[in-house]
């Protein structure tokens, strides 16, 4: 299979990034991204926007239905023949890899790869290593470094297309891991490096054709792509362009120099959006919380009396017009429609649609005698990010804390704060599942899962009770039996402060006036499904 090169009109000068055929021609659309990807390489993207490409660049050994709703959770094979046999004591998965399979460059996929793709997502130090950190010998192998060496649970034969995996320990959530962009399936000789500005070839309906300086890219069809269950575009390319200001990318999808943008509208647009074009306009929930994250081994955030009143000093109907009104107030970490979710009432902060508890934050601040500590608090520039951040550091002086903000670019973001060396105290952070299993969102404050550099666990919690539990829940493969158990850690880390929970994501969709939004998928997992995007005519 190759990739079909079309006519698109992209932002910039893009570098090519695959063979073109200039006797191509077919329909494309144009689609805004507010921020430049934090990386096109399917090891280290963390970002969700990102992954609505990717999903449909590197498809995994296992994948989800493109579904809406609860259908779209369903894991289903994706290179692989058939979903894992996996051994009585939860350990060994063992998959087959499907017969004839090409990448967008048409270079054959082997299982080998399915190897070199993990080791790099290992080596890489990706946000995706926990994911896979328990496969036998993945420690060892990070300690090694990029230097070359093998996965001793990681077994491949070529010949077959046989792969076989061997866990440290039972792991219930593996088989979503292996369905994540990370496990996304590249070539043995790909790079241990970056590859966002050349991202490698991939197994997909799309393949990427370019990239420009200002950080868009391009996708494009890949001709004679079949592979069911992966449904076929209907739109021959993709261009997304970095548009950084919300309201002049609102605009451009009202003119229609854009199709649809990736984030919603700006905030004082959205009202008339929502009236004006509601034929073209539509929200939807996320499997999603956004929050604070402090660090509980960092002063003055040691003292559990502060990180409570951090907690108390927001006042989340503020944020949430803040985010123009596309935030549900939560006093949880796990969200709604995820197992384990049961809501905190009363919830120990106040009701999350009340006001802010000033008074009650000052008595704690004072009596853990932390009055006038200096305080970072850490966010990036995107427009929701950075007023968030704002607002926080403003909350924290209020309550007596000597707080400032320091707002960074969001392409460098999570990489920073998530690095040990940065000492973040407290700053801005978001999680979209990426599966959705309470065990995938509470990594968040898993210390087992803590490394140097990236980690989802930005707060470095290291509370051993809490390992523990996580560590034994993640064994148990009927997860419907534990349920209760996931919302008591949720209560429990709620209670601890080890985070500052505000709200659930809503998304929006929001296309030109020459697409049909009644083609639109949005699926629970990736978000946007562009293989349903249609146009109108």
């Amino acid at each position: 299979m190759f990739v079909m090169v079309v006519a698109i009109a992209a932002a910039g000068v893009l570098q090519a990034c695959g063979e073109e055929s200039p006797d191509a021609a077919g329909e494309s659309m144009t689609v805004g991204l507010s921020a430049p990807p934090d990386s096109l390489d399917p090891a280290l993207s963390f970002s969700p926007e990102v992954w609505e490409s990717l999903w449909l660049v590197y498809t995994p050994l296992l994948t989800y239905a493109h579904e809406e709703g609860e259908a779209g959770t369903e894991l289903v094979p994706g290179l692989a023949e058939e979903t894992p046999q996996i051994s009585a004591d939860g350990r060994r998965y063992e998959l087959r890899l499907r017969e004839g399979l090409e990448y967008s460059d048409g270079t054959p996929v082997r299982a080998s790869d399915f190897e070199h793709t993990i080791e790099r997502v290992l080596a890489l130090e990706s946000p995706g290593t926990s994911f896979f950190a328990s496969i036998e010998g993945a420690d060892e192998f990070i300690e090694a470094g990029r230097q070359r060496a093998e996965i001793p649970g990681i077994d491949t034969d070529d010949r077959t297309g046989e792969i076989a995996i061997e866990l440290e320990a039972p792991d219930a959530t593996f088989a979503n891991s292996l369905a994540t962009t990370f496990a996304g399936l590249v070539p043995s000789d790909t790079p241990m490096r970056n590859m966002n500005q050349d991202p490698p070839p991939g197994v997909g309906p799309y393949a990427f054709a370019g990239t420009d300086r200002d950080g868009g890219f391009s996708l494009e069809r890949v001709d004679g792509f079949e592979l069911d269950p992966v449904p076929e575009p209907t739109v021959d390319a993709v261009t997304a362009e970095v548009v950084r200001d919300a309201s002049r990318a609102t605009e451009d999808v009202i003119s229609g120099r854009l199709d649809y943008f990736v984030n919603p509208p700006a905030p004082d647009q959205l009202a008339e959006v929502r009236d004006r074009y509601a034929d073209r306009y539509a929200e939807f929930p996320t499997t999603s919380i956004y929050y604070f994250f402090i660090r509980p081994d960092l002063e003055p955030f040691d003292d559990r009396r502060v990180r409570r009143a951090v907690n108390l000093a927001i006042d989340q109907t503020a944020i949430v017009r803040l985010f123009g009104g596309l935030l549900e107030p939560t006093c949880n970490v796990i969200p709604p429609d995820v197992p384990g979710y049961q809501p905190l009432e009363p919830c120990p902060y106040g009701d999350p649609e009340g006001p802010a508890e000033l008074d009650r934050a000052r008595e704690l601040v004072t009596a853990a005698g932390a009055e006038g500590e200096q305080v970072t608090v850490w966010g990036n520039s995107e427009p929701e990010p950075e007023r968030v951040t704002e607002y926080l550091a403003d909350a924290l002086n209020q309550i007596g804390l000597d707080a400032e903000p320091r707002v960074i670019g969001p392409s460098v973001y999570f990489q920073t704060v998530g690095n040990e060396r940065t000492e973040a105290q407290i700053g801005f952070a978001n999680y979209f599942l990426d599966f959705p299993h309470p065990g995938n969102v509470l990594s968040i404050v898993d210390g087992d899962l803590v490394q140097q550099r990236a980690t989802s666990n930005l707060g470095r919690v290291d509370d051993a009770e809490l390992n523990a539990s996580l560590d034994r829940l993640r064994r148990v493969p009927d997860l419907e039996s534990v349920e209760d158990e996931y919302a008591e850690i949720d209560a429990d880390v709620v209670r601890q402060a080890y985070v500052a929970p505000f709200g659930n994501r809503k998304l929006t969709t929001f296309v030109s006036e020459r697409m049909n939004i009644d083609c639109v998928r949005v699926h629970p997992v990736y978000g946007h499904d562009y293989t349903s995007f249609c146009i109108d005519g």
